[in-house]
């Protein structure tokens, strides 16, 4: 890792180079803030090309450059070939890195679909000529790239490493999965159902110490990387009441994203009930992370603060800037002890969600866009208070009380009064609720505590790899710039691309305006900018600070999102000739190199994100395949890979037994803290951490639901009867004493309910579902 300084707008900026084992040389030219230069890729030199290596086929040519180029880091692309006269054989191919091409900067008019390019003017290549015998020999290999290359841990998402596996196998899967590895059902060696009773006997085994596993699996993930954090708490009966954790990766990620939180609980995770809490932000690309997770036994102020103490621990005591939640009282309170000096605010989407079940149906239907508009398009307190006054009047609402509570938090959740604080574009957005849905793919209610933890980790490498691809994308391609402007081509290499299409769409709108001027006092001038032609728009404020040499808007877009709006865009292109953008301008936390500098803890130890166990791990079982399919060839391949694993077992057994006890213990420990792996092995704990006791009924409830839901849940759900002398539904009687058929009145009970015949049913009585 190689960090210059560099002039970039006439101020210093950091440019990271992320150069995975490569020799680079690089020249600045003048103070303009690009560099050139060679990367050379440092691979063993059985995997590298060399001038006259022959192959036996074209395709052993390609899949020899591409395992060179996936320990090299880059993609390689098929590119020209030459054939004979007759067009009946290749005589010559070619293939390039994948960055090979001339840079196309615009962008087609209208295309929705932001894809960028890959092209760098890359002359890295390899060219083979076929020989007298028929082979083919390497007569060009041009070895050194003008690109950065990606390291060996982010390799996979290029294009031609790419390969499609099977993974996360479902334990119903299993047996056809054996059936056809195995070569047929015969050869599996049990039924279907010893799989199934494979997995009862492991629930059976592990019942009572899945607090004891649960703890060892944290505690593994510690020793694996000592910046992983945990805190379990248990009653006086050593119960799990309480659990935090945060691995290397979320502590990592805070440093940079940890201004902004969005902090949720979520039912139905576990068996036992527990309430299942996550503290979670936004990327540099707009996505979903996560910093922390919890679980707590109690929805109660006592429990948040606990949760928000062991957070600010984990993190340095470092606070963040707005924390966003739904309206629960205990939160709130707990929130205002621990974080006195964060903005609390509500998330706009949930309340608005409420509208529904708070507003009477009629009034709903004709008034809740209205009500969506002031929200949202009020853009000052006084603009909002005076149009929400007035919709009030008019819809006749003044006497509903849910409206009066929101209206008197307004403070917390209207943007005309929030927006000028800095909310990542969270505040507006379901975030919580797409993170939520995103996790609830690979968690159950039936899960114990480390069966969750261990799907979650699953799920929580789905979403951190979508992370990887997106800054993959960033490094190796460059985005579509729709106009020639000094701006977006800076921007563009500054910015990651889903920023930087916003930045994009701003700009363009920004020709659209006009301004006019208003006052000027010695440190403020100040114009109105409204769109031209358009007299029934918006007419919004520029305050430009002359001490200061900024430019703010009323819409106040950039002091909330960090995007800076059409409004200053315009501002800045009639009254300030500028040829980049200042880095007044630019939110660093947008940025592709967000992530650049070091985090250290309180100990003064440098957090680092480590994945080394299970990449290893997976290097040796990737490595065993390749060497398991070429022995598949045939008898003889077959026996001396047998013999060979054999001697390399022996040999392994061999180095085991000459070390010591204490070392051969601590490498073989498993993620299950010493579990035996058979499931009819029994395992041994120390009984320090016993299962949570269940949570009472009323805790496991879902998300309160919308009224229309529940009562569409209910009628789906209900089952009543039907009698079969009226044919009547919900009737209180059945065909013995159907009124109709007895032509008199069906009897009331002392409570005036009609009178039900509680004997036993008969063949004419059906319970009807209404679904």
């Amino acid at each position: 890792m190689e960090n210059l300084d560099n002039e970039v707008g006439g101020s210093r900026k950091n440019i990271d180079f992320d150069i995975a084992s490569s020799n680079v040389d690089i020249d600045l030219e003048g103070n303009c803030g690009f560099a050139t230069g060679i990367y050379n890729p440092q691979v063993a030199d059985d995997l590298r090309p060399r001038k006259g290596q022959e192959f036996l086929k074209l395709d052993d040519v390609a899949a020899f450059y591409k395992a060179y180029a996936k320990e090299a880091g880059f993609s390689v692309r098929s590119w020209s070939s030459k054939k004979n006269k007759e067009g009946t054989e290749i005589m010559r191919k070619e293939f390039v890195c994948s960055k090979q091409g001339k840079y196309s900067k615009s962008a087609g008019v209208g295309k929705k679909r932001h894809r960028g390019s890959f092209a760098e003017g890359c002359n890295a290549k390899l060219a083979v000529l076929r020989s007298n015998s028929d082979s083919f020999k390497v007569s060009v290999f041009v070895e050194g790239h003008s690109h950065p290359l990606s390291t060996s841990g982010k390799s996979h998402p290029l294009r031609s490493t790419q390969q499609l596996s099977m993974a996360n196998v479902t334990p119903h899967q299993q047996s056809s999965f054996l059936e056809v590895q195995t070569g047929g059902i015969e050869n599996v060696g049990c039924t279907q159902r010893d799989f199934y009773n494979d997995e009862r006997d492991k629930l059976t085994d592990m019942k009572r110490h899945d607090g004891d596993i649960f703890f060892e699996y944290l505690k593994f993930e510690r020793e694996k990387n000592r910046s992983f954090t945990f805190k379990i708490e248990a009653d006086d009966e050593d119960n799990i009441t309480r659990c935090f954790w945060s691995d290397a990766t979320s502590r990592h990620a805070y440093k940079f994203y940890g201004d902004v939180l969005i902090f949720d609980i979520t039912y139905n995770t576990n068996r036992y009930g527990l309430i299942f809490a996550t503290i979670m932000g936004v990327n540099n690309h707009g996505k979903t992370i996560v910093f922390a997770c919890a679980f707590l036994n109690k929805e109660s102020i006592d429990s948040f603060v606990w949760l928000f103490n062991q957070f600010l621990k984990s993190m340095s005591g470092s606070a963040p800037k707005m924390i966003i939640t739904d309206q629960h009282p205990a939160m709130t309170k707990a929130i205002s002890i621990v974080l006195p000096n964060t903005f609390h605010g509500y998330s706009s989407w949930h309340i608005l969600m409420k509208f529904s079940e708070k507003i009477d149906a009629t009034k709903y239907s004709i008034y809740y866009k209205e009500f969506s508009a002031c929200i949202w398009n009020s853009e000052s307190p006084e603009e909002f208070d005076s149009e929400w006054e007035s919709l009030i009047e008019r819809s006749g609402l003044q006497g509903n009380t849910w409206l009066q509570e929101m209206y008197d938090l307004r403070s917390r959740w209207i943007p005309a009064y929030v927006n000028h604080n800095f909310s990542a574009g969270m505040l507006s957005s379901q975030q919580a609720e797409s993170g939520y849905a995103f996790f609830k793919e690979f968690v159950s209610m039936n899960n114990s505590l480390v069966d969750f933890v261990v799907w979650f980790d699953r799920g929580l490498v789905c979403l951190r790899n979508e992370e990887l691809i997106a800054n993959h994308k960033d490094t190796n391609e460059k985005p579509k710039i729709r106009i020639n402007h000094n701006f977006l081509a800076q921007m563009a290499d500054i910015y990651t691309h889903e920023m930087f299409y916003k930045f994009q769409d701003e700009l363009c709108e920004s020709f659209r305006y006009k301004f006019q001027f208003v006052r000027e006092s010695d440190n403020h001038r100040v114009y109105q900018i409204q769109k031209r032609n358009v007299e029934t728009s918006k007419v919004r404020e520029i305050l430009y600070e002359k001490d200061l040499d900024f430019a703010s808007c009323s819409c106040k877009k950039f002091a909330s999102t960090g995007i800076l709006c059409r409004h200053i865009h315009a501002y800045l292109a009639k009254f300030h000739d500028l040829g980049m953008m200042p880095d007044k301008y630019i939110l660093k936390r947008w940025t592709k190199s967000t992530k650049s500098r070091k985090v250290i803890n309180d100990y003064g130890l440098c957090i680092v994100e480590d994945t080394s166990f299970m990449l290893k791990r997976s290097q040796l079982i990737q490595s065993t395949l390749d060497v398991v399919d070429k022995a598949f060839v045939c008898e003889e391949t077959r026996k001396i890979y047998i013999d060979g694993l054999r001697s390399v077992t022996e040999q392994i057994d061999q180095f085991i037994s000459n070390r010591p006890i204490e070392w051969v213990s601590s490498e073989k420990s498993n993620p299950l803290g010493g579990c035996a792996t058979s499931s009819h092995a029994s395992c041994s704990f120390e009984n320090n951490h016993n299962e949570p006791s269940q949570v009472g009924a009323k805790m496991c409830e879902k998300k309160l639901k919308g009224g229309k839901k529940k009562v569409l849940n209910s009628a789906k759900n209900q089952k009543v009867r039907r009698c079969h002398g009226c044919g009547k539904i919900g009737q209180a009687h059945d065909k013995r004493n159907c009124p109709a058929i007895l032509n008199q009145p069906a009897p009331c009970n002392k409570d005036g309910n009609l009178g039900e015949d509680n004997g036993p049913s008969t063949e004419d009585e059906d319970e009807v579902s209404l679904n």
